[in-house]
């Protein structure tokens, strides 16, 4: 993991995220990983951006290095006053996020028992269920796993033990806003708190939305929306309000 702390104005126990960049299992994009640590580490939020196995790796690979992520921000030797531990990640990354949050555990693991769970979450994107992708996007993405389609399908796993969540995704993001009414969708059914945020421009994978590169690389999905990049400032309010991010 790369350690973005919160900007040294920030004093005392401070909440972390694990950043969790999308990029379909094959690329961890550095505008999902770095561009968020960037921003969180801005608002006073100490941010662990994830390498997380990609193909030829599969499940549980993943999910395997997601826990053990979380596990070290919670109990890791990192030198950093953590106090609640939240969550982000972006289309695949935010499948990720979505299995840590409902604390599932594939039939295909063995020896896992109460695997950790965030105290928040933040969704970009996110997949929700694998049935809302096109049957060969599925195959891409779990290969010979397919027949797990509905163990990694969070939204299909939440209950009243989820988090609380933020939910965002714009309408011209073909596979990103069917998942978001979706997450948003049981996410309610199960009275979980969650706001949910659709954004009327916007492709899938554009981050934080400011047209940005970061890590020198570019990325086919970099995008500048003033109105949407609007997003990271709803969500530091709803950090503040569900009392997450104090000043």
């Amino acid at each position: 993991m790369t350690v973005y702390p919160a900007d040294d104005r920030f004093t005392g126990p401070r909440p972390a995220v694990l950043v969790l960049p999308g990029g379909r299992f094959r690329e961890l994009p550095p505008h999902e990983g770095e561009g968020y640590a960037r921003w969180l580490s801005s608002i006073g939020l100490h941010a662990f951006v994830l390498e997380y196995r990609l193909l030829p790796h599969r499940f549980p690979a993943p999910l395997q290095d997601a826990r053990a992520g979380l596990d070290h921000i919670r109990n890791g030797a990192h030198g950093l006053d953590v106090g609640s531990v939240g969550v982000i990640g972006s289309s695949a990354g935010g499948q990720l996020a979505g299995l840590l949050m409902t604390g599932t555990v594939l039939s295909i693991e063995n020896d896992v028992a109460d695997p950790p769970r965030p105290d928040f979450a933040i969704l970009a994107y996110a997949l929700a269920d694998l049935d809302l992708l096109p049957p060969q996007v599925v195959e891409g993405l779990l290969g010979d796993l397919s027949f797990l389609k509905d163990e990694l399908s969070p939204a299909k796993h939440v209950d009243s033990t989820v988090c609380p969540t933020f939910v965002w995704a714009a309408a011209q993001d073909p596979p990103g806003l069917p998942n978001a009414l979706e997450w948003a969708r049981v996410l309610a059914r199960a009275e979980v708190p969650v706001e949910l945020h659709i954004y009327p421009r916007g492709g899938h994978g554009i981050g934080l939305a400011d047209g940005i590169e970061y890590g020198g690389q570019s990325h086919v999905f970099i995008a500048h929306n003033a109105h949407t990049a609007t997003w990271t400032d709803a969500c530091e309010v709803w950090l503040r309000d569900e009392g997450f991010l104090e000043p």
